[in-house]
């Protein structure tokens, strides 16, 4: 028997101990927006890492927000792996059926037993199912590589303390020779996907008043019916929004947007279609189906129905969304109420080569050129897109561990993956100057709805249409897998 096999032993005889520890984490509500547990989440950490063995663990004061846990553990091995991980969630919104941090476990029609909780698959717990692997491991043998964990607290607010943590830290970190996103890469068909970069982000906060505009009431809101001889910031601030995308909401309309876009390239075309080593072409695989029975919706924009169109539009396309407006009156019954300010919040997905600063500077010059120069415009966070190498390494030994499980995957350049969840991370921080480090996310498991009510993430896995969608225990044993793989590699 294996060192390796020895481990998966040992994971199957502490499976139960196991869920515990990732229910204990999932318990923990860590909400980045309002602040809800984050502190004592940032504890339970530092002490995961302490009993793990990890020395110089410690809560890296931030740039902005939250604290990034960092720990270092030295198992004397050649390489050196960095262990990306988010402890942040999102926070809850109406339409949860049970407590979201209950972290129960309950049948789920097909998938069998399920977490149902805040962050079960995004991603705490597929972090929790790592750690639990590194736990088994050091049960039975020394760790195969050496491990960097650096778990950040604001990748829900767009990752803003990363950058400055990675320039003052990089000569620690710069000892790793990979990084490694513990992710559960699996659909509800049993597909495999690795992670392999991301798309760009930008989150930004609009906002009309009558106080900038010179119109309409400045202080407070009035009586709606003087909207017979007063302006209104609320009619103004939705012509504002609207020219921002063509009349069907889908194409932006910023001018100069789509200039320079460098995706799909003929690398990207070649992979999807083709595949790379033992993966399944991609295309032959994607489902858009999917899609529409996990969200609840009957049609893709501009009515797209060829399966390539829509698999292009979701690994190559860039949107402008509105999240939200709010302005006025908002609660039951009527009031007659003419606001003094209007304000909407929203997210951006961009691709090579768009540039986040670029784009900004086009979205406020389209404002003012349109005659909206008093609409406030406002940063709230984002990061640029990273793209990684679907050859290094590290993505290899992802390649091997699936192998290894008998699990297809397919290859989907340039963010690798497109899961049931967006595949925005930080991974510029590690992809760019100084670190210039190859990365990959991925582990076996599925989940979904993340950002919703409902989220779950399987525990103990179900037969899929292309392959068994593996359950916790599995997860961790693809976990072992991976890091022994990256150590021969």
């Amino acid at each position: 028997m294996s060192m390796k096999e020895k481990v998966y032993q040992r994971i199957d005889q502490d499976y139960d101990a196991h869920l515990n520890q990732i229910s204990g984490f999932l318990r923990h509500p860590s909400i980045s927006q309002t602040g809800e547990g984050m502190d004592e989440t940032v504890e339970y950490l530092k002490d995961w890492l302490v009993s793990l063995g990890c020395a110089k663990v410690e809560a890296v004061k931030p740039d902005y927000y939250w604290p990034i846990v960092y720990g270092e553990y030295n198992a004397g091995a050649d390489k050196t792996l960095i262990v990306y991980g988010m402890y942040d969630v999102q926070p809850v919104d109406d339409g949860w059926t049970i407590p979201p941090f209950e972290a129960r476990i309950e049948e789920r029609d097909p998938f069998g037993r399920v977490y149902h909780c805040r962050g079960c698959m995004n991603t705490k717990g597929p972090m929790a199912t790592a750690f639990n692997a590194v736990e088994a491991i050091q049960a039975v043998d020394e760790l195969p590589v050496n491990l960097i964990f650096v778990l950040e607290g604001e990748e829900e607010m767009g990752s803003r303390s990363m950058p400055g943590f990675v320039k003052r830290h990089q000569r620690r970190l710069k000892k790793a020779d990979a990084v490694w996103f513990p992710i559960c890469s699996q659909d509800q068909n049993g597909m495999a996907r690795p992670l392999l970069g991301s798309e760009g982000l930008l989150y930004i906060e609009l906002e009309t008043s009558g106080a900038r505009w010179g119109r309409g009431p400045k202080e407070f809101g009035i009586h709606g019916g003087y909207k017979r001889f007063v302006d209104s910031p609320a009619w103004r601030h939705i012509k504002a929004i609207g020219t921002l995308v063509e009349d069907d909401g889908n194409r932006i309309a910023v001018e100069g947007w789509y200039e320079g876009i460098a995706v799909p390239s003929d690398e990207d075309k070649r992979i999807i279609e083709e595949g790379y080593r033992n993966s399944v072409p991609a295309l032959d695989v994607f489902d858009p189906e999917l899609y529409k029975r996990f969200y609840k919706f009957d049609h893709y924009m501009d009515d797209m129905t060829d399966p390539k169109d829509i698999f292009y539009a979701l690994n190559f396309g860039t949107s402008f969304n509105l999240d939200g407006i709010w302005g006025g009156y908002t609660g039951p019954g009527t009031k007659t109420f003419l606001p003094h300010k209007v304000t909407s919040k929203h997210n951006i997905r961009f691709v090579p080569n768009q540039r986040s600063e670029d784009l900004q500077r086009k979205i406020r010059s389209h404002l003012d050129e349109h005659g909206y120069s008093d609409v406030e415009m406002r940063f709230l966070g984002g990061y640029s897109w990273g793209v990684g190498k679907y050859r290094s390494p590290a993505a290899e030994a992802m390649y091997d561990m699936y192998e290894e499980f008998s699990v297809p995957y397919s290859i989907s350049p340039p963010i690798g993956a497109f899961q049931l969840t967006s595949p925005a991370w930080p991974a510029y921080v590690f992809l760019d100057p100084p670190l210039r480090l190859p990365i990959v996310g991925g582990g076996l498991g599925h989940g979904a709805l993340a950002h919703t009510p409902q989220e779950y993430y399987v525990v103990d896995g179900y037969a899929g249409k292309h392959a068994r969608v593996h359950g916790v225990r599995e997860v961790e044993k693809s976990n072992v897998s991976f890091l022994y793989h990256f150590a021969e590699r």
